[in-house]
């Protein structure tokens, strides 16, 4: 139950658990987005690849991204089905942003600078109803 929690959007930085560790690695120099992946780096797999990949997609594409340099998306079926885009996407090399580097350290909010709309658990989470973790009290905070 707690590594579900920890998906929600954390206090300090309004990215969840694997959102973070995608942007530790990619800080850590695994620049290829597949690399990202939690089947294929680290152990935390809340995720299959399928969500992974939107979420790194959620990272990359939108008005102020943390990770840059991810080709062609959305990741989805339609991408596996075209050999070259899918090559493309493979081929990315990608880089943290000032807001990625920002959220690495908590000095900034995902949240602050990009739209939020996204399910979890059952409840839609956006700006104005974003449900947060606290890792250090291990506390659920309220919108």
């Amino acid at each position: 139950m707690i590594k579900l929690l920890e998906e929600l959007p954390m206090r300090a930085t309004g990215l969840g658990a694997t959102e973070m560790r995608m942007l530790q690695l990619l800080s850590e120099g695994i620049v290829n987005p597949i690399g990202l992946f939690p089947h294929h780096r680290h152990q935390r797999k809340v995720f299959g690849y399928w969500e992974a990949g939107s979420l790194l997609d959620g990272l990359a594409h939108c008005p102020a991204p943390a990770v840059s340099g991810l080709g062609d998306g959305p990741f989805t079926e339609e991408i596996h089905n075209d050999r070259l885009r899918h090559e493309r996407y493979k081929k990315s090399r990608l880089s943290l942003t000032p807001l990625g580097t920002a959220l690495l350290t908590w000095k900034e909010d995902f949240s602050r600078h990009n739209p939020i709309s996204r399910w979890w658990g059952g409840t839609e989470l956006t700006n104005d109803r974003l449900w947060r973790w606290d890792p250090g009290n291990r506390a659920l905070i309220a919108p």
